[in-house]
C-alpha cells in the first residue's frame, strides 16, 4: 500500500482566519466611521441650538430696547443671520398690548423665533435647531417708569 501525504490543510485554513480577521477589522472601522459622524452631528447641533440661541437673544435685544419705554417694533421678519456658517431665520410677530387692570401700564408680548440650519435639506449632515422665545415690555409713562412695572 501506497501512503498518501496529506499537504495543503494548512492554507485553507490559514485563508479562512485571514478573511474573518478582514470582515472583523472592516466592521471595526465601519463602527468607528458611525462613532465619528455621531459625533459630528452632535457637536453641530450643539453648535446650531447656541446660534438659535444668539438668533432670539438679537431680537429680544431689540424689541425690549433697554433705557427707553418707547413703543418698539419688530425687527422686519423674517431676518436672516449668518453666524460660524450657520443661516439663522428670526422671525418675531407682536400681539396685541394690554393694559394691567387698575394700572396705566401698557404691556407689549413678543413672539420670537429662531431657526439655525447647516447643510443641504435631506442630505446627512443636515443639522437644523429652532428655538421660540415670548417676552413681553412694560410700557411705562411719563410718571412711573418702566423699571416700576410690576
Amino acid at each position: 500500500m501506497k501512503s498518501i501525504k496529506q499537504q495543503g490543510f494548512l492554507l485553507p485554513a490559514a485563508i479562512f482566519i485571514l478573511v474573518i480577521l478582514a470582515a472583523l477589522g472592516a466592521y471595526a472601522l465601519n463602527i468607528t466611521s458611525v462613532q465619528q459622524n455621531t459625533s459630528l452631528q452632535d457637536t453641530q447641533g450643539t453648535k446650531a441650538y447656541q446660534a438659535a440661541r444668539a438668533g432670539v437673544e438679537w431680537a429680544a435685544y431689540q424689541v425690549l430696547n433697554p433705557g427707553s419705554t418707547a413703543l418698539v417694533n419688530c425687527p422686519a421678519s423674517p431676518t436672516a443671520l449668518s453666524i460660524d456658517n450657520f443661516v439663522v431665520s428670526v422671525t418675531c410677530g407682536r400681539s396685541a398690548d394690554y393694559n394691567e387692570q387698575g394700572t396705566d401700564h401698557t404691556i407689549a408680548m413678543y413672539d420670537i423665533s429662531a431657526t439655525a440650519s447647516f447643510g443641504a435639506v435631506g442630505t446627512a449632515n443636515y443639522i437644523q435647531r429652532q428655538i421660540q422665545l415670548t417676552v413681553s415690555k412694560c410700557l411705562g409713562t411719563d410718571e412711573v417708569p418702566n423699571y416700576q412695572c410690576n
